[in-house]
């Protein structure tokens, strides 16, 4: 469904651009099944890891529809960048959420219910399709998510966390921030007071018929624990700026391959090699076709095959042989490479060399903004419209 190439990226936007606008308004929460997505984008596996900017695809949309008109689509386009914002300003959500996953994976090892939907042989028809359809295409239609999170926590009171994993493991557009805290967001830890409850009407009418299941699914949901509590907000890390003289590399994470575009622009960049880490991808058991979707993705930013790494050491050996004496990598979001970037930094300082995190500006511009709910987010969109 997703090939990995920003040509393909490209292509798939310029056939939805039509559509931005009220076709998408109109019908973007019907799920009509993986052979028809034409309501949707599909642009989210090129978003995730930036072959794809979102200032590119909201440029486009600007050149083709009002911003009035294409609200809802520049919305859903912002949403992941709130999430990711948000997280940033709430890193421990991440962690709290990783050591609660740690005990819920050993509490639940046994638990049958929990085998059987990963293995898609659970009671629950639907439950079952989307299971399949998660692992064998890397994609869901994002209503389709709610109705599984919510059947899973709600219905089958499983561990929120154990799903959350489950999606992160298999979505190509899966990153930390927006599919964290949309499974918090459905089991009612991120909003006081809101959770979501699937409906099997609701499931038959957004599927237009497809999906008539019989389960009984809940209609009290699940109180949310004691980890609800809502953490208050810490200050944006300051970002740093590139050095203006020496020798400088830039190094490419999937979080951001546009990277390779912006980033030469505030320094001097003598060469460019890309990293995706295969240790933190394992740890977190993210599929293997995740992995190499992000890896040909790579590719298309670094053609240089030879410089594309999954462990830190090729990296700093990279790094000294070509002499310089700062790596500029675009920030990591909160997620995959909180351990990877203080042992890269670790590493090259060892050799004299400085690590140096930069935000882009469309980060810049957006997280402060992300520190509460996304209505009062919502006001920084204007002002970076006008910018485009």
């Amino acid at each position: 469904m997703f090939i990995p190439t920003q040509a393909a990226a490209m292509q798939q936007l310029g056939e939805f651009l039509p559509r931005a606008g009220q076709a998408y308004t109109s019908n973007r929460n019907y799920d009509y099944g993986p052979d028809r997505r034409d309501n949707v984008s599909q642009l989210s596996p090129w978003l995730r890891i930036r072959l794809l900017p979102e200032w590119t695809v909201l440029s486009a949309v600007l050149h083709k529809h009002s911003a009035s008109a294409a609200s809802k689509f520049i919305d859903e386009v912002c949403w992941r960048t709130y999430w990711k914002g948000w997280l940033e300003t709430h890193p421990a959500v991440w962690d709290d959420y990783q050591q609660q996953l740690e005990i819920d994976l050993a509490q639940q090892s046994k638990n049958s219910i929990y085998w059987a939907v990963l293995q898609a042989k659970s009671h629950i028809d639907c439950l079952n399709l989307w299971t399949n359809e998660l692992i064998t295409t890397g994609y869901l239609h994002n209503h389709a998510r709610m109705w599984f999170a919510s059947i899973w926590i709600h219905t089958l009171k499983l561990p929120w966390t154990l799903g959350a994993a489950f999606f992160h493991q298999h979505l190509l557009d899966g990153d930390a921030a927006s599919n964290t805290l949309s499974w918090r967001w459905v089991a009612g830890l991120h909003t006081a007071g809101k959770m979501y409850l699937a409906r099997a009407e609701n499931i038959k009418k957004f599927t237009a018929g497809r999906i008539c299941t019989t389960a009984q699914l809940a209609t009290d949901a699940v109180q949310p624990n004691s980890h609800s509590t809502q953490p208050l907000p810490v200050a944006l890390k300051k970002t740093n700026t590139a050095p203006s003289s020496g020798r400088i590399g830039l190094l490419l994470g999937e979080d951001d391959l546009s990277a390779a575009d912006w980033l030469p622009q505030q320094a001097n960049i003598c060469s460019v090699a890309g990293l995706i880490p295969k240790i933190a991808y394992s740890a977190h058991g993210i599929s293997d076709r995740v992995y190499q979707f992000r890896w040909a993705c790579l590719q298309q930013a670094l053609p240089d095959i030879n410089r594309i790494f999954s462990e830190v050491s090729a990296v700093v050996t990279w790094a000294i042989e070509q002499q310089v004496q700062a790596v500029c990598l675009a920030e990591p979001s909160v997620g995959l490479w909180n351990q990877v970037t203080p042992q890269l930094r670790a590493a090259l300082s060892s050799h004299n060399i400085q690590l140096v995190s930069i935000r882009s500006d469309y980060d810049q511009h957006f997280y402060p903004a992300a520190h509460s709910g996304f209505f009062r987010f919502k006001k920084a969109i204007p002002a970076l419209l006008e910018r485009l």
